[in-house]
């Protein structure tokens, strides 16, 4: 089976639901003053690749870690819609 990952890289230009804020992220730490590097992500849920479980709109829903892992993987069709 051919694996295709549709996850985006996290960046600040990345796509994001309409109307949402586009993600954040500030450096922290550096290599040079503190030994290593950290960044600060600051986004909502709907940002880039992402998956609603049931519990995103009805209350007392399963949850995304109430899945197991193989229930995300399938057949697919890739339909190419750019102009």
């Amino acid at each position: 089976m051919k694996v295709i990952d549709l996850t985006h890289t996290i960046s600040e230009d990345m796509p994001v639901f309409p109307g949402s804020e586009t993600p954040k992220l500030t450096t922290k730490s550096t290599y040079e003053k503190d030994g290593f590097k950290e960044t600060l992500l600051q986004m909502y849920s709907h940002v880039g690749t992402h998956m609603d479980p049931p519990a995103h709109i009805f209350a007392n829903q399963k949850t995304l870690d109430q899945f197991s892992p193989e229930q995300f993987i399938g057949k697919a069709l890739v339909v190419d819609c750019r102009i």
